[in-house]
């Protein structure tokens, strides 16, 4: 346990000065912070952040309903430039394709 001393004390026979943090045995530690010689240092835990999943699972029939507007911006959240001059049936090929051979860049 991590004590931060209150006071000079003396631990296992070594001159410790106030304001420096020890680490000592548990009941030793107890024993300081009950004669108001240490205060418990809490140590932050470094949990793991989570990333969030996000997954774009869209089907054909949803291109359908989609804009050319909507589907060139769907192009653009998986990585791919279309080109809305084209007609609706070719960029959904194109994003089809895209989808179906990873190879979105």
């Amino acid at each position: 346990m991590k004590v931060s001393l209150l006071r000079n004390v003396m631990i296992a026979g070594t001159p410790k000065s106030a304001g420096s943090i020890v680490d000592v045995d548990q009941h030793i530690g107890d024993m300081l912070i009950g004669i108001g010689k240490a205060d418990a240092v809490v140590e932050a835990c470094e949990a793991p952040i989570a990333e969030p999943v996000v997954e774009e699972t869209v089907e054909s029939n949803d291109f359908a309903s989609m804009t050319k507007a909507q589907l060139e911006d769907f192009g653009h959240t998986i990585g791919l430039e279309l080109d809305r001059r084209l007609n609706k049936t070719t960029l959904i090929q194109q994003i089809e394709e895209a989808i179906s051979t990873n190879e979105v860049t």
